[in-house]
């Protein structure tokens, strides 16, 4: 049997938040979207690849932050997505500025004049019917409907946005009459007692043409703060018209004062994986209701989830609570207040802790490195360098190192001297001395990093030459 034939569609995945109800297991340079969560695709990487069944990568496009483009370069390199297109906002400015930007940047000669916009980090077990969905929404937008899907509600949950539907408009769409925002639980229950109502996926499909009329009408001084811009526009003219535009969401600024707008009713098996608490509902619990993931013993809990990673946690007669440890953070929160889990980054944040940053593990196009230790004047990393693989190029100011090889073989240069290192054995490169780290073998190759010197951090990273993306042309 052929192949689907690809839909008329641009798709454009909209990758700029950092998750931050999450953490500890999101961090902002290591945001929900590229989390590992449910397989091992990231969310981003499964949404590309539900989505390159029935869309060719030229028509599709991730949007994000500049602070975020290597670590989302990074997900898509590793899942072989790089013909996808990688569009770039200077700062965060919300959902509106962002299919805003993508409506400029898209070129129109593309072969599809629909957008049907995605955030990069929910959960669709059907893909079968959200293709399906797809369809019935291209038509929709075809016939000049701004349209969105709506999710058949299964609970009366307070943590989701509402739509209300009325009359239908064929093609397997209603009249949207109104959005409502989280509904606290009385009116939740009775929403689900009316019928009529649709969770909001935050799933966009329109005409190019039709979205841009919508932009110039509801929200004129984001229109007219990037229709300057067009395919192929450059970094530093996105960021001129973006000091311009105001922060708002797509919801609030065109689809709740349109008139046209459509919702297709689905049921895909779908999630926006917004908190912990959503993460139990998605794994099948055990018969206290309890989802255990990774290294933890219980005893006596009930309707728990524990997610352990590097060490064993060990737990006692828990109800209804979140428990997540990584090696350098661990929250334990009640699952009826997950929400709050951001107020709790935001003041960590505010206190400058490195652990809503980064992980002590970071990873790289050419493998990854541990911070195994630190303090004044110094730092310990493990460093791993994957078969094949070499760093860049490089120099550092403000900081020389050792290196230690305990496993495989290492191809060091450093100035204009090429060596073999092997287990045991060390190198030494000094203050401002270009130098380069390969792995010529078949196995992973791990060495020990002591970094000395008055200033340790990754900013210090002068590349002269690099495999990847990470040397501007």
């Amino acid at each position: 049997m052929a192949p689907p034939a690809p839909l008329p569609l641009f798709g454009v995945i909209l990758a700029g938040g950092s998750g931050t109800r999450f953490w500890p297991l999101s961090r902002s340079q290591y945001p929900k979207q590229v989390l590992r969560l449910l397989g091992s695709e990231s969310l981003l990487q499964a949404t590309c690849n539900r989505l390159l069944l029935r869309i060719p990568p030229e028509r599709l496009a991730v949007v994000t932050s500049a602070a975020q483009a290597d670590v989302i370069r990074l997900d898509l390199h590793r899942q072989g997505l790089t013909n996808v297109h990688l569009w770039l906002e200077p700062e965060g400015k919300n959902t509106a500025p962002a299919v805003a930007l993508a409506a400029m940047l898209l070129n129109p000669e593309a072969g599809a004049d629909i957008m049907a916009v995605f955030p990069a980090d929910h959960y669709i077990r059907d893909t079968a019917a959200f293709h399906e969905a797809l369809e019935q929404g291209a038509a929709l937008a075809q016939a000049k409907f701004l349209v969105t899907f709506g999710i058949t509600p299964t609970r009366p949950d307070t943590g989701y946005g509402y739509i209300k539907a009325g009359e239908s408009l064929g093609s397997g769409g209603l009249k949207a009459q109104a959005f409502i925002e989280k509904p606290d639980l009385a009116r939740a229950q009775a929403f689900l007692a009316e019928g009529g109502y649709y969770w909001n996926s935050g799933i966009f499909l329109f005409r190019r043409d039709v979205f841009l009329e919508a932009l110039a009408r509801h929200l004129p001084d984001i229109y007219q703060g990037l229709k300057s811009l067009g395919p192929g526009a450059s970094q530093e003219a996105v960021a001129e018209a973006y000091r311009r535009i105001p922060s708002i969401s797509l919801d609030h600024g065109i689809m709740e004062k349109a008139g046209n707008v459509a919702v297709v009713p689905v049921d895909l098996g779908w999630s926006d994986v917004g908190t912990w608490s959503a993460l139990h509902d998605l794994f099948p619990a055990d018969d206290r209701g309890n989802v255990i993931l990774g290294r933890a013993l219980d005893r006596d809990s009930r309707n728990t989830l524990i997610f352990a990673q590097d060490r064993v946690v060990g737990t006692i007669g828990l109800d209804h609570m979140i428990v997540v440890d990584t090696p350098d953070a661990t929250l334990v929160c009640s699952r009826d207040r997950v929400q709050e889990v951001k107020d709790l980054v935001a003041e960590l944040t505010r206190q400058n802790q490195m652990e809503t940053r980064e992980h002590l593990t970071v990873e790289r196009p050419w493998g990854r490195y541990t911070v195994m230790q630190g303090g004044p004047g110094y730092k310990v990393k493990k460093v791993v360098v994957d078969p094949g693989c070499r760093l860049s190029l490089q120099l550092h100011h403000r900081r020389a190192e050792h290196w230690v090889v305990v496993q495989g073989e290492a191809r060091v240069t450093i100035g204009d001297r090429v060596s073999t290192v092997l287990p045991n054995q060390s190198v030494y490169i000094p203050l401002e001395t270009a130098h380069r780290l390969e792995n010529p073998g078949t196995e992973p190759l791990a060495l020990i990093e002591v970094q000395t010197g008055d200033y340790l951090e990754e900013d210090d990273i002068v590349r002269l030459a690099d495999d990847f993306w990470r040397v501007p042309k």
